[in-house]
C-alpha cells in the first residue's frame, strides 16, 4: 500500500490552497531534522547548524497556516462517513482532540475512541489477548489459521466488530477487552466506516509492540476493513496506508485526505 506524505493528498483536493499545500510538504520534508533536535539540551541547540535552527522555524511556520486554514482545506471531506479513532498508548491526549476536531470539521461522524492501553501491546500479555479475541469474536467472522500472531486476530476482531458485526457482538468484544485491562472505549463507539489508528514514535525498545500494531492494521484491512494508521515521525508501511508526522498540522490534515481516499 502507499505511503502519504503530503503532496499527493493535497494535489488530489484541489482547493486552492496553494501557500498552505506548499508549506504543509515543507513540514514533511523538514521533519526528520525536526525529529533529530527533539531531546536535544541547551548547549546542543545552540551549537546547531544555521540550516536545522531555520528547518525548524519554518516548519512552525508551514503549522501555523495550516492551522488558520485546516478547516476551510477539509470542509466535507469525509461527509456522511462515520470514523472511528483507536488510538495506541503514549499517543497524547491534545494529539488525540485535534485529530477527532478535524475529522468533525470534514463532515465526519463520529464513530467513538478506543483508546488501547500498554498490556495490549505487551508480548507478556499476548497468549491473553489471543484467547479473548478467540473467544468473542463477533458472529459471521473469521481468525487466520496461517497466521495466528495476536496482532492479526485483533485485527480481524475489530474490523468485525465495528464493521457489520451486531451491537451486541460488538459490546461484548469491546467489554470483554476493557474488563481484562487492554483497551477503554466510550459510549459512543458504534459501527464505522473507517477507522484511523493514531500511534506514537517508533518504540526503538519494543519493536514487539511496533509489530502488533502494523499487523493489526494490515489485518484489519484485509478482512474488509477501512482502516488509515496515523504516526508520528516515519515508519514502513505494510498492508496499510501510513500518514507520517500524523502530530502536525500537515500530518492531521493528509489523514482526512487519506481516508477520503480509501473510503469506497
Amino acid at each position: 500500500m502507499r505511503q502519504n506524505t503530503g503532496a499527493p493528498g493535497f494535489v488530489a483536493a484541489g482547493l486552492g490552497w496553494g501557500l498552505a499545500a506548499g508549506l504543509a510538504l515543507g513540514v514533511l520534508l523538514i521533519a526528520p531534522a525536526m525529529g533529530a533536535l527533539q531531546g536535544a539540551s541547551t548547549s546542543e541547540a545552540q551549537s546547531r547548524d544555521p540550516q536545522e535552527q531555520s528547518a525548524e522555524a519554518e516548519a512552525a511556520a508551514a503549522n501555523e497556516v495550516l492551522a488558520a486554514k485546516a478547516e476551510e482545506m477539509v470542509e466535507g471531506e469525509l461527509e456522511g462517513n462515520a470514523i472511528v479513532m483507536i488510538r495506541a498508548a503514549g499517543v497524547d491526549d491534545d494529539s488525540a482532540d485535534k485529530q477527532r476536531w478535524l475529522l468533525n470539521t470534514a463532515g465526519a461522524d463520529n464513530a467513538g475512541t478506543i483508546t488501547l492501553t500498554e498490556k495490549f501491546t505487551s508480548q507478556d500479555a499476548a497468549n491473553e489477548l489471543s484467547t479473548i479475541i478467540s473467544s468473542t469474536l463477533p458472529a459471521g467472522a473469521q481468525l487466520s489459521v496461517d497466521n495466528r500472531s495476536p496482532g492479526v486476530h485483533a485485527g480481524e476482531a475489530l474490523a468485525a466488530g465495528l464493521g457489520e458485526a451486531s451491537a451486541t457482538d460488538r459490546e461484548f468484544l469491546l467489554e470483554t477487552l476493557a474488563q481484562a485491562g487492554f483497551l477503554t472505549y466510550d459510549d459512543s463507539v458504534t459501527v464505522a466506516d473507517a477507522a484511523v489508528l493514531l500511534t506514537g514514535p517508533t518504540a526503538q525498545d519494543s519493536p514487539y509492540a511496533d509489530r502488533l500494531l502494523a499487523d493489526m492494521a494490515q489485518a484489519f484491512n484485509a478482512a474488509g476493513g477501512t482502516l488509515v494508521v496515523a504516526g508520528e515521525g516515519t515508519a514502513a508501511s505494510e498492508g496499510a496506508p501510513r500518514v507520517d508526522y500524523a502530530d502536525t498540522e500537515a500530518g492531521r490534515v493528509n489523514t482526512v485526505f487519506t481516508l477520503r481516499d480509501e473510503l469506497p
